[in-house]
């Protein structure tokens, strides 16, 4: 295709990156709006129960359910455009490769359970957090701590590979790697901002942890350290400390903790928990840059396409 037409649709690499971007988000607008039809046609409700602490057993599994299925499209989805631009699949993020688990492990314990246990102990040393004692014993503790850990490796994969995943490689194409971060960042947020119990504080901490996982990406050349600190730093929250996230306490947390009464919100986190506390602002903001400073090697496969430096892979 030559001429004006063609400039709007292609450059040197290939099928503009908007236009891949286009394409990847209609295929996802399209099945929510058939699957939004579909539930409706059927009278059936994707809401959660009204009291999630009678839900039992069948929140964690719904929730890790969905959660999967999410993931599988958004992966099939993915798949789609690598056939397109006849790349592979896991250079968008995830690629099946030797280290993998071990920056999955890295991420999930040193860079979410970790950070998690370090700002709630300083909320302890504060006097505005008491862990509280055990809700849970023998065989239940481990019950629910692999249905949980289930749910939130499923939330993990599910949302770093849509908004760090073909999204952010395809964005960077045309802006530039940290722009395109950016810009996904606040989206990421936005994204939260409809959980129950949301605050301010939280949504901006939201953000920030989307730059540190970008960071990761940028610096390991794939999500899986962003994988497992999501999971990580989840999976401690709602289980093993029992706090609320968005202002929800699941079922089936390990330990009762509370909050001391008359603590202004922006310290204690109020409603959203600890994740709407100025500390964990402090304590994100410390990560990225303790990342880029422990991870100073780039590693090939990383997102680094850029207006002024194209791949040299042509697209279709």
């Amino acid at each position: 295709m030559e001429g004006a037409l063609g400039f709007v649709f292609f450059n040197e690499r290939g099928l503009r990156a908007g236009w891949r971007l286009a394409i990847f988000l209609f295929m996802i607008v399209a099945t929510l709006v058939a699957t939004t039809h579909l539930l409706k046609a059927v009278g059936a409700s994707a809401r959660p129960p009204a009291d999630a602490r009678q839900a039992g057993f069948l929140l964690p599994l719904g929730q890790g359910a969905v959660e999967l299925l999410l993931f599988l499209l958004i992966l099939f989805f993915s798949w789609v455009m690598s056939r397109i631009e006849r790349r592979s699949a896991g250079e968008y993020g995830l690629p099946l490769k030797q280290g993998a688990f071990s920056r999955f492990a890295a991420g999930y314990f040193f860079w979410g359970f970790v950070p998690l246990s370090i700002l709630l102990l300083a909320l302890r040393l504060l006097h505005v957090f008491y862990f509280g004692n055990l809700s849970l014993h023998g065989g239940q503790i481990l019950l629910w701590a692999a249905a949980w850990g289930f749910v939130f490796l499923m939330v993990g994969l599910f949302e770093e590979f849509l908004f760090r995943g073909y999204a952010l490689f395809t964005l960077a194409d045309g802006l530039g790697f940290w722009p395109a971060a950016v810009i996904l960042a606040v989206f990421f947020a936005r994204a939260h901002m409809g959980n129950l119990g949301e605050t301010r504080v939280g949504i901006v901490a939201t953000g920030l942890f989307a730059l540190f996982a970008a960071a990761t990406l940028w610096r390991t050349g794939d999500l899986w350290l962003a994988v497992g600190a999501h999971a990580g730093w989840d999976w401690g929250q709602s289980f093993f400390y029992g706090v609320s996230d968005s202002g929800l306490q699941v079922p089936g947390h390990l330990l009762n903790p509370h909050v001391r009464s008359g603590v202004p919100d922006w310290l204690s986190g109020g409603s959203v928990g600890p994740e709407g506390s100025v500390l964990t602002l402090i304590l994100w903001g410390l990560m990225f840059l303790l990342f880029l400073v422990i991870y100073r090697k780039r590693k090939a496969p990383a997102l680094t396409v850029t207006i002024a430096a194209p791949t040299g892979t042509p697209a279709a």
